[in-house]
């Protein structure tokens, strides 16, 4: 009985905790709440906020999960029906997808860039599930590019990993606040650099 009253308590902070973190983060933006803040808002020991996230990037991956799932179900949908077109055209579609995923949840993919990360913890982004299916994904469009001799054979995995890594988080924020581009000029420069790049 206890350890069923355990696993109760620990559901039921965990809900407390990303509740109280996603209003937190809408009200005053991922940057500008700390873990303590998280913590005091849920009524929980700080010592329970980081049994359970280590950081707010942990934090942040864990409530992007509905919002990946809605991504990856567009992607579905899409490649579905792009069956037809080329590899080249699959490549423009996914990109802009992606970019526009990115616009929409900004303030907490970039909570979880890699240069906030402590050392230890730096690779965990290129592990984590968006950078895998992005680079899944675009990795089967380019082998698909090959195989049809739309591109000569090259390291497609390799490629693949770059270009996900390319427009991450950090280089969208860059483009949209400090360089004032819109969220179609971005999706535009992507697509033209991509193109050149695997279908020159």
């Amino acid at each position: 009985m206890q350890q069923r009253n355990e696993r109760k308590d620990a559901a039921r902070h965990r809900e407390i905790i990303l509740d109280t973190a996603s209003q937190l983060f809408h009200e005053y933006g991922v940057e500008g709440v700390s873990m303590h803040q998280i913590a005091k808002s849920a009524g929980v020991g700080q010592g329970t906020l980081y049994r359970r996230y280590s950081s707010k990037a942990e934090l942040c991956l864990e409530l992007l999960t509905d919002s990946f799932s809605r991504f990856t179900s567009s992607v579905e949908r899409y490649l579905a029906e792009a069956a037809g077109r080329s590899a080249r055209g699959k490549l423009e579609g996914f990109v802009s997808l992606a970019i526009d995923y990115v616009s929409r949840e900004i303030e907490w993919l970039n909570a979880i860039k890699p240069s906030e990360w402590c050392a230890e913890d730096r690779t965990s982004v290129f592990e984590s599930d968006p950078f895998l299916y992005v680079t899944g994904m675009l990795k089967a469009i380019l082998d698909e590019a090959v195989v049809k001799g739309e591109t000569p054979p090259f390291d497609t995995e390799f490629a693949a990993f770059t270009a996900t890594a390319s427009f991450n988080p950090s280089t969208f924020f860059y483009l949209t606040k400090d360089r004032g581009c819109s969220v179609e000029e971005v999706k535009a420069k992507f697509v033209q650099y991509y193109d050149r790049l695997f279908f020159a």
